[in-house]
């Protein structure tokens, strides 16, 4: 049986707080295969900056400097035929119930947070000022202590039965892999009790895309009220 989550694992320096940013941080959780960006792209009425660490992970390992230190780390069989790192057996070497894959995912880790931290901020600080809410899609976003630099977080509540299905279907894993896997994370009842938002996602995509429009409208709202009661000489 998979080992739990262990968050003191992560490294321990957060995304900084980004107090002076006055456009909203929202971020968004769920279980695997939960559909999170695809409920995101049904929001119609508003101007998204979508933040989706998993993307800027994969950004970063065709980078020279992190892809030298993966290579040093797990060594070339990790490389594809045109040497690029090959994420599947990667994912192989880091997503196990086995001492080895944990010494391996923390060692990932330590070579990637840091960079995916610093590229988050500057995503975030080079939005432009006309965006409505910017959205961190990060699967560890809980674990890792993210919650404290967003206004909200919003958790995208589907059933196991029609996550399991999505991730056979689209990504071709096996029975057994999405247990595996959210073994290394938080428990999805958690992730909920510790969200502020829960969008359902079990029905059509226009409904949870309306429900989701709501709610970072009312966020939205909130942050404005905010910075509109914050004292005049602390404003920026």
């Amino acid at each position: 049986m998979c080992s739990k989550f262990d968050s003191t694992k992560l490294p321990s320096k957060q995304i900084p707080q980004l107090t002076d940013v006055q456009i909203p941080i929202v971020g968004i959780v769920g279980g695997i295969g939960s559909g999170k960006s695809t409920v995101i792209g049904h929001v119609t009425g508003l101007r998204i900056r979508l933040i989706q660490a998993d993307e800027i992970a994969h950004e970063l390992l065709r980078t020279p400097s992190i892809r030298a230190a993966v290579i040093h780390r797990f060594g070339e069989s990790i490389l594809d035929e045109t040497g690029e790192v090959n994420r599947r057996v990667l994912g192989g070497l880091v997503f196990g119930e086995t001492r080895q894959h944990r010494e391996n995912r923390e060692a990932l880790e330590a070579i990637l947070h840091p960079a995916i931290r610093k590229r988050v901020e500057e995503i975030i600080r080079s939005t432009e000022p006309e965006t409505d809410v910017i959205i961190l899609d990060a699967a560890l976003l809980l674990e890792a202590g993210w919650k404290s630099s967003c206004d909200a977080v919003i958790f995208i509540d589907t059933s196991h039965e029609l996550r399991q299905e999505r991730v056979m279907r689209n990504r071709g894993w096996s029975a057994d892999e999405l247990p595996r896997r959210e073994a290394l994370q938080w428990p999805i009842d958690r992730k909920r009790r510790e969200s502020d938002f829960v969008v359902n996602n079990d029905g059509t995509l226009k409904e949870s895309g309306a429900s989701m429009e709501r709610i970072l409208r009312q966020i939205c709202e909130s942050k404005r009220a905010t910075l509109t009661n914050r004292p005049s000489e602390t404003r920026g």
